[in-house]
């Protein structure tokens, strides 16, 4: 069986929900607690070494999760007419698409180009994922013409030795 582990304040919250469906679902989990003094220490995994790289992984996770990807769920899984949903994906692949990696391919370089934060982040991991997620959809070689330091960041992601025994456990 799978373990779950739900770290989250000693605090209901918005934690709360996710106990109140596990619990509902039958699902056993660990519940760990922290407390408001240890939060400092357990967030400085993955997501930023100070405050703005902590901002500046959250922008871009959210840019990903709520402003790129939201577009393909709309043409692939909402929008039911068929001319509809092949206006929307011609939409994403046209505009979309490449005006975000736009938007990427700056914060990227602003902060170094190797990683959106400077550091390694979940944010570049996220980044990695939409990479995944749309690889049947976008022309990722035109992509990577366009975008050179996203299509690095994609491939040094991609080489992390837990990234690549993980993508190997999944085939």
């Amino acid at each position: 069986m799978v373990a779950i582990k739900l770290t989250y304040f000693n605090a209901p919250g918005r934690a709360e929900i996710v106990r109140l469906i596990l619990a509902q679902g039958g699902v056993e989990y660990t519940d760990e607690r922290i407390e408001g003094k240890d939060w400092p220490e357990a967030k400085t995994y993955l997501a930023g070494k100070t405050s703005l790289e902590q901002a500046q992984a959250d922008e871009i996770f959210d840019f990903l999760t709520q402003d790129l990807q939201e577009h393909i769920i709309k043409f692939m899984f909402v929008e039911k007419d068929e001319d509809k949903k092949a206006e929307l994906k011609k939409k994403f692949i046209e505009e979309t698409a490449p005006k975000g990696l736009g938007f990427l391919e700056k914060r990227l370089e602003n902060n170094g180009g190797e990683y959106f934060t400077g550091n390694l982040s979940y944010a570049d991991l996220a980044f990695y994922q939409f990479g995944k997620f749309t690889e049947d959809l976008l022309d990722l070689e035109e992509m990577a013409k366009n975008f050179p330091k996203l299509a690095a960041l994609y491939g040094r992601v991609s080489e992390l030795p837990n990234v690549k025994k993980y993508k190997e456990s999944q085939s």
